[in-house]
């Protein structure tokens, strides 16, 4: 699959954002992939806040229409220069403190509707558990792990291409399975489905590991200004994921 289809693999979130409130013959595309990205997080931290889902999907719907379809974020982007998530993080507490925009957000939708609004019913509307915890963490936890898909599926894609099926499930039930769902695959059993030594898969395994670090750094790199600020924002939210 061509870049073409995955702009975050060629461009930063910021560059995106720009494009989106160019009013460029692009801008509807950059728009939609920017929504389709942020609604996980977005939604993640307004369930946290107490609100139900219907509710929560009012109110995501509602900040995506009222905050980046007005272009209020979008032509923030060069003053607000830094990190992605700090500006969307500020920007959902900001909208959450406006609580009559509820009332209106539904006129405001546009024709067509916004293609993030699709996210949940095809990832469930419930991707998490919003009971417990802050709704700084939940969204975070949910940014992190939309970085974490995208990179695992540019990694499944490459490595389909490159007809290596074995190395990708390794990884997948390897890394993927155990972080995700907790159930832990060993080699005995994977070894025999493609013909390989344990040995054999323990060392595709970690190439297919550094190639996922590499990517999932260059997600990470799509959602600061700075290339250079990436590690620290990397670090700043292993942090934040692991406080309670």
């Amino acid at each position: 699959m061509g870049n073409r289809m995955n702009p975050s693999l060629t461009q930063t979130n910021w560059d995106l954002i720009r494009d989106a409130a160019s009013g460029s013959p692009t801008a509807k595309s950059s728009l939609d992939s920017i929504t389709r990205r942020s609604w996980p997080a977005i939604y993640a931290f307004i369930r946290a806040t107490g609100r139900n889902p219907e509710e929560a999907t009012e109110l995501t719907q509602g900040f995506l229409c009222d905050v980046f379809l007005s272009r209020d974020l979008l032509s923030k982007a060069d003053q607000g220069r830094g990190r992605f998530r700090t500006l969307l993080l500020g920007a959902v507490r900001n909208y959450l403190s406006d609580m009559y925009r509820r009332k209106t957000a539904s006129t405001r939708m546009p024709k067509g509707g916004v293609a993030a609004i699709e996210v949940l019913s095809e990832q469930g509307s419930e991707p998490g558990e919003y009971g417990s915890g802050s709704p700084e963490r939940a969204f975070n936890t949910r940014f992190v792990a939309g970085l974490i898909r995208s990179a695992s599926e540019r990694l499944q894609r490459e490595l389909l291409a490159e007809n290596d099926e074995a190395s990708w499930e390794i990884f997948r039930l390897r890394v993927l399975q155990a972080a995700f769902d907790g159930t832990v695959v060993g080699y005995d059993e994977i070894a025999p489905r493609f013909g390989l030594e344990k040995g054999t898969c323990a060392a595709r395994l970690l190439v297919a590991k550094r190639r996922f670090a590499a990517m999932l750094m260059d997600e990470l790199r799509a959602t600061v200004e700075n290339p250079e600020d990436a590690e620290d924002e990397f670090k700043e939210l292993l942090s934040l994921l692991s406080a309670r």
